[in-house]
């Protein structure tokens, strides 16, 4: 099954299209069995396990909560919502056999938290192979990052100016070096200083050009004292 298959499928479904979303849950059955069977940490069986049936419902609550636009993994949205139904559905069980129950929105907390750290993870994942795609590392960023404040931000306002024009973006990704003759006249910076800074310059605006990484970009935010990258 190819992916545009099930990216249509899942636009379909969650526009309301009922046939899409059929197709979609009998294609994500071996997900929903694996996944229910790894929070509940044993075997589980179709028509046998009610956990699997609690897992179903929320792979179908995923879908409608799903929302393409924010950028999002469904399968990992997929994963967290299987993931709280199920503690929902176990702490009942305890509650109705006499043992006392948590507070549930620790279970909520808990959700909250595993959510924002699986997207930071993805988000990571990402990144990195952004930077792979031009050789670079986070090491590699890391170890050429310029030591005086007033390198930095001449750097970062190239940086703001190379991801916020198309062309020269797609000079970047074409060439995987930078447009150097068009964002001097730009930025109003000598070929040495990009020379220098190439490997700055390019981590950066790969970083503040992607719509899908707001967990990085807020973190850069933090990060730059002096100035907010993502400024306009």
């Amino acid at each position: 099954m190819s992916q545009d298959n099930i990216s249509s499928w899942l636009s379909s479904a969650v526009s309301g299209d009922s046939q899409a979303r059929d197709k979609l849950i009998a294609y994500y059955r071996p997900f929903i069995l694996k996944e229910a069977q790894r929070v509940c940490r044993r075997p589980l069986q179709w028509g046998h396990d009610d956990e699997l049936s609690i897992a179903l419902i929320a792979f179908d609550e995923a879908i409608d909560a799903y929302n393409k636009s924010k950028g999002g993994s469904f399968e990992l949205l997929c994963r967290l919502v299987i993931k709280r139904r199920l503690i929902d559905y176990f702490r009942q069980v305890e509650k109705h056999d006499g043992i006392p129950d948590t507070d549930h929105l620790v279970s909520s907390v808990a959700f909250n938290e595993d959510w924002e750290r699986s997207e930071r993870e993805i988000e990571i994942e990402k990144y990195s192979q952004l930077l792979k795609d031009f050789n670079l590392s986070f090491e590699k960023v890391a170890k050429t990052q310029p030591r005086h404040k007033q390198t930095r931000k001449t750097l970062r306002q190239v940086a703001k100016i190379l991801a916020g024009d198309n062309v020269l973006m797609d000079y970047l990704f074409s060439n995987k070096n930078l447009p150097k003759r068009r964002l001097c006249e730009l930025a109003g910076v000598t070929p040495r200083i990009l020379d220098r800074g190439r490997t700055y310059v390019i981590a950066l605006a790969l970083l503040i050009s992607r719509n899908d990484l707001p967990h990085l970009q807020s973190y850069a935010q933090e990060l730059v004292k002096e100035g907010d990258i993502l400024d306009e």
